[in-house]
């Protein structure tokens, strides 16, 4: 009787050990980097913008897990820390800028400039732009032409 008493208390405690070890254990994680760099457009700075990282695929052509990450681009630069930053891999890089037409449209009751992303679709919507991210810190510049 006492031998089945210690062991139940015993055998609890290591059910739930063994329960929070293989949450915590089959968490995948995914490594991110710092990146940093510079985006000209036509030869000049490109004053403002985003810049997307998706990830792509690896060497195996396997979909390379983790989330997209953005930045800000402000007179040419960018910057994205290792928490924010973008998947260890290669990426596809999306840059985005836009500029106001002088149309506007009403939205709730406010009259809205519409803005119209200038820069070509090879660098957005149909990217070709790529870069492959290393553990660590990173610089990636971009130069994109208007043709």
């Amino acid at each position: 009787m006492f031998s089945v008493c210690v062991r139940a208390p015993f055998a609890l405690i290591l059910c739930g050990l063994t329960l929070l070890s293989g949450c915590g254990g089959s968490a995948e994680h995914i490594e991110r980097a710092a990146v940093k760099g510079t985006v000209t457009y036509d030869g000049k700075p490109l004053a403002s913008g985003s810049i997307l990282f998706v990830p792509d695929v690896d060497a195996a052509g396997k979909p390379l897990r983790g989330k997209a990450a953005q930045a800000i681009i402000t007179d040419g630069t960018y910057s994205l820390t290792a928490e924010e930053g973008p998947t260890v891999g290669n990426n596809k890089v999306q840059i985005s800028a836009t500029r106001k037409t002088g149309k506007f449209q009403e939205s709730d009751g406010q009259k809205i400039e519409i803005e119209q992303q200038y820069l070509p679709a090879k660098y957005n919507s149909s990217t070709t732009l790529s870069h492959d991210v290393k553990a660590g810190e990173n610089t990636a510049d971009f130069t994109l032409e208007a043709k």
